[in-house]
């Protein structure tokens, strides 16, 4: 990789993670200071929203890993192993449920049968984690969620915005056999057996 191409990589993964990371630590911090000092009696929401933004700063960590390792060009955790991606879709929907939730979105899921696949389940869940995160971080109505014939595919009501990151996914999911393709208002992720 030529050096303007990585430093523009480079720069797009720190901007990425730079961005979330922040939002999700200021949202730790503004919950635990209103619960600090007593300014709310919901604390059930409270601890949720803590949880979850604990969850988005664990799933930021390990993407920043799998990201900066490949951009920079040094070896990324291999683990070979079966890869069931409507599993991991469905728990990250119930752990970010308060945001679904708090933002009012519709998400509905039809998994037909879909094969686990055998890849690298390390940057497979991780890159999935990521997608998931982002796709319902910038829904503002409804997102439906279907799996088929080895395809998990995300269709948003409304256009958004296409992420720059989504590049550098494409190009670590292709290493590891997954055609990732996306539009304004879908994302498809196609595993190969």
């Amino acid at each position: 990789m030529d050096s303007e191409n990585l430093i523009r990589n480079l720069s797009i993964v720190r901007e990425y993670f730079s961005h979330n990371m922040r939002t999700s630590t200021a949202m730790v911090v503004a919950t635990v200071s209103i619960f600090k000092f007593g300014l709310s009696d919901d604390t059930d929401n409270m601890t949720d929203m803590i949880i979850e933004s604990s969850y988005f700063l664990d799933v930021y960590d390990k993407g920043m890993e799998v990201l900066f390792n490949f951009v920079l060009g040094k070896p990324i955790k291999n683990e070979q192993e079966k890869f069931d991606p409507v599993k991991i879709t469905g728990k990250v929907i119930e752990d970010l449920r308060c945001s679904i939730q708090e933002q009012n979105i519709k998400v509905s899921c039809i998994f037909d049968e879909m094969s686990p696949v055998k890849t690298n389940s390390y940057i497979a869940k991780t890159l999935l984690e990521l997608i998931l995160c982002e796709e319902i971080r910038k829904c503002n109505s409804e997102l439906s969620i279907h799996s088929r014939d080895n395809v998990l595919t995300m269709k948003k009501l409304n256009q958004t915005d296409i992420p720059e990151i989504y590049q550098i996914f494409n190009k670590i999911l292709a290493e590891v056999q997954i055609d990732f393709s996306y539009t304004a208002d879908s994302v498809s992720l196609r595993f190969k057996a």
